[in-house]
């Protein structure tokens, strides 16, 4: 004697326990891959930093920037990195702006919506007999407040420093702040 099967489909409690089971999964699954994707631009925001402190960096040691010995001078008052005094100076970064675009041939925009990315890269150099000491920093932002708050060191530049909101780069205002552009 052979047994009917039904074969009408799924029970009700059939599917009940299929869309529990999901469910559950979803409430798993959706903030742990919504961290992976905020981590995954945190990282991105960090490495593009890093790369514009490399790429000042490599301006600097090649001579392709020249900068003020003065708070506000004039660009024929300006020397070349190489022959430039102990202090700090930045270099400002607006991917919007033709000077960062010819420094870095492609720009990097934000890893939040490719917004364009503001700030700067400051560099301190302190000679002491015949040892120079050359120090990077870095503050950048997008105009969603995603970035850093302050400057940060290029060996701090990590994860944890990139915020996702309330970021801000101003403008340095010093009598010791040395402006730089690109010879």
């Amino acid at each position: 004697m052979k047994k009917k099967l039904n074969n009408a489909g799924f029970t009700l409690i059939e599917l009940l326990a299929v869309i529990t089971i999901m469910g559950i999964l979803m409430m798993v699954a959706i903030p742990s891959v919504s961290r992976t994707i905020e981590n995954s631009r945190r990282d991105t925001f960090m490495d593009n930093a890093l790369i514009y402190v490399d790429t000042v960096r490599t301006a600097v040691l090649s001579d392709e920037i020249k900068c003020c010995q003065t708070n506000g001078c004039a660009d024929s008052a300006m020397v070349s990195a190489s022959a430039t005094k102990n202090g700090t100076y930045y270099f400002e970064i607006d991917t919007s702006a033709q000077q960062t675009i010819d420094l870095m041939e492609t720009v990097a925009t934000s890893s939040w919506g490719g917004a364009k990315i503001t700030g700067y890269v400051k560099w301190t150099k302190t000679a002491s007999g015949e040892r120079t000491t050359t120090t990077y920093s870095v503050c950048l932002a997008d105009a969603g407040s995603h970035g850093m708050n302050g400057f940060t060191a290029e060996k701090d530049v990590t994860r944890s420093k990139i915020l996702t909101t309330g970021a801000s780069c101003t403008s340095p205002a010093s009598s010791t702040v040395y402006k730089c552009v690109l010879k």
